[in-house]
């Protein structure tokens, strides 16, 4: 038995030597020696891929213009932009309209209004609380002295009836020299002109009043004055032609100073 033994581990030996020369030969590459590499040589940085070789570029020779029309059916022109022509182009509101700021009264009273505007919040408050607001702020402009108090606003509406008044006077005045009017126009003409006086000399007891808060003589002084403008008018009822039957001439300028009266009375009215 031990002859067969030793014959079997004969070719287990000689299977394992054809074996480990055949892995042996798989393993390591045919241009490499046997010999064996050093663990160094499968450090990380000997692990990296090689890097690639870098290609020098060829110079080629610049490709040669096309044809023009080969040029054009590849590649379309592109059209070219058209300026737009500022003489064509509308134009706009603004470039149309010059912005010009101009201040101008609601109401004209022929006193310098408009020169300036009154924008106090007070003052307006205190002229919304009247029927004729716009033409409270309109008289109080050219007269503005700065304050917004109540007997204040009083006085530059009273200091406002009086140069309307005087502007009546100046009208009548004008009106009777003229040689178009007749006799009797003339003559009612002249009695305006003295109620107007008499109405400036209300107006100026009211405004003294003002300083010794004396609201009662205000509201009389004003009153006055009110009728007075009324008996300007009436002065002209039954007038025959060339002036209608009950028109004054005056009519206007009368109705402009008793809505400004009335304005006075109203806010005199407010003060405690």
């Amino acid at each position: 038995m031990e002859p067969k033994n030793n014959k079997i581990l004969l070719v287990f030996l000689f299977w394992c030597i054809i074996l480990f020369n055949s892995a042996r030969a798989i393993c390591v590459p045919r241009n490499q020696s046997d010999q064996e590499l050093p663990l160094s040589h499968f450090s990380p940085s000997n692990l990296q891929p090689p890097p690639s070789p870098v290609s020098t570029p060829i110079s080629q020779p610049p490709p040669s213009n096309p044809h023009p029309s080969t040029a054009s059916a590849s590649v379309p022109p592109t059209p070219p932009q058209e300026t737009p022509d500022s003489s064509s182009e509308p134009l706009s509101l603004k470039s149309k309209v010059p912005a010009i700021q101009i201040s101008l009264p609601t109401v004209s009273l022929n006193v310098g209004v408009g020169v300036k505007t009154v924008s106090d919040p007070r003052i307006k408050s205190m002229c919304d609380k009247t029927d004729q607001p716009a033409l409270c702020l309109a008289s109080i402009a050219p007269f503005f002295n700065g304050k917004s108090d109540l007997p204040s606003i009083i006085e530059m509406l009273i200091k406002a009836g009086t140069e309307q008044t005087k502007q009546a006077i100046a009208t009548a005045a004008k009106m009777a020299t003229d040689p178009k009017s007749d006799p009797k126009t003339v003559s009612r003409l002249n009695d305006c002109k003295e109620i107007y006086d008499d109405a400036l000399d209300s107006m100026q007891e009211a405004i003294d009043a003002i300083p010794l808060k004396d609201v009662g003589t205000v509201a009389t002084m004003v009153s006055a004055a009110i009728s007075y403008y009324g008996t300007c008018d009436d002065g002209f009822t039954g007038q025959p032609n060339p002036i209608p039957e009950g028109v004054s001439p005056m009519v206007k300028i009368n109705e402009n100073l008793i809505n400004i009266a009335g304005i006075i009375l109203a806010l005199t009215n407010m003060i405690p």
